[in-house]
């Protein structure tokens, strides 16, 4: 027995992910007092096309894109500062039919601001560039509420039913509260584009059992984990919709860069799935969604909690 322990030295626990013989390993996972039940999740499968070094491949072809986003950018900026001092008053008085260009022009520039900004998140994502080293960690329920509450004038204004259902805790993730946000912004946002009036958008917290080395956890223990081996390691958080829903076939293909479903808005740029997808992933999550025709989609993210030292 002492020589199988000793065997057990540096590996570490897919629960807790501290070494099967440490102090916090025995005290969290160890003991034989009853926990509470937990609910486990279980992401579906995702193919992924990815370089040893652990991300995926910058296309060559992309390289000159990127260059003239770079160059697009003051110039847009100069644009949409002056359009901003037309539209004020400052530079003379603007008649209505003045105003109204004005706002297309300024509608107009702020989707290509958006879409530069997006190309270069998704070349920093690509060459693996996406995750800061001193990683801080977000308040969950904190950093959902402002952005649930950024696209609330929207479902109003869509007279779309929206609601948020935060998770009683205050649990945190290893990931950027502003990055954090982008993820879930890009699902809400979605969410209310193919939401029809009277409609619902529900946004929730849960927390939840993730098994992420469940090949290591077989080895270890040659059986099924018991049910008491189980502790909330990961959170998950859930935007739902009662929109047209997503044939089967589509639910990898939409996490791609720069697709378009069929019959889907002209206006969009088939990006935001793809950064949000690989924001997750950056940050040892997964994302996916679950949906059918005419029954509405659930997009789902799962991140690692923070460990306690980290808050």
């Amino acid at each position: 027995m002492d020589k199988e322990f000793a065997n057990t030295a540096g590996v570490e626990c897919p629960v807790c992910h501290c070494t099967l013989q440490s102090r916090l390993h025995i005290c969290q996972c160890d003991r034989n007092e009853p926990q509470k039940k937990v609910v486990e999740v279980v992401p579906p499968e995702r193919r992924r096309r990815q370089l040893r070094c652990g991300h995926e491949e910058v296309e060559p072809s992309a390289f000159p894109l990127v260059s003239a986003a770079h160059e697009f950018k003051t110039p847009l900026v100069v644009m949409l500062g002056y359009t901003d001092l037309l539209l004020s008053g400052h530079l003379g008085v603007v008649n209505q039919r003045q105003k109204q260009v004005l706002g297309e022009i300024q509608e107009g520039a702020q989707r290509l601001q958006k879409l530069i900004q997006d190309l270069l998140l998704l070349q920093e994502l690509k060459a693996g560039r996406g995750v800061a080293e001193n990683l801080e960690s977000a308040a969950v329920n904190e950093s959902i509420s402002e952005i649930f509450n950024y696209w609330s004038p929207t479902a109003t204004q869509k007279r779309i039913r929206y609601q948020l259902r935060p998770s009683s805790g205050a649990q945190r993730v290893r990931v950027e509260p502003l990055k954090l946000q982008h993820v879930v912004s890009s699902l809400i946002e979605n969410a209310l584009k193919h939401t029809p009036a009277h409609g619902l958008v529900i946004v929730s917290v849960t927390t939840c059992f993730w098994e992420r080395r469940k090949a290591q956890a077989e080895f270890l223990f040659n059986m099924e984990r018991k049910e008491n081996h189980k502790t909330d390691n990961a959170v998950r958080i859930d935007v739902s919709d009662t929109g047209p829903g997503i044939p089967a076939e589509h639910h990898d293909e939409i996490f791609g860069d720069f697709v378009q479903l069929p019959g889907g808005s002209a206006r969009g740029t088939g990006l935001g799935l793809a950064i949000a997808r690989r924001l997750v992933e950056a940050h040892g999550g997964v994302i996916w969604v679950e949906s059918e025709p005419g029954k509405g989609s659930k997009f789902s993210v799962v991140l690692p909690q923070a460990n306690q030292e980290a808050k």
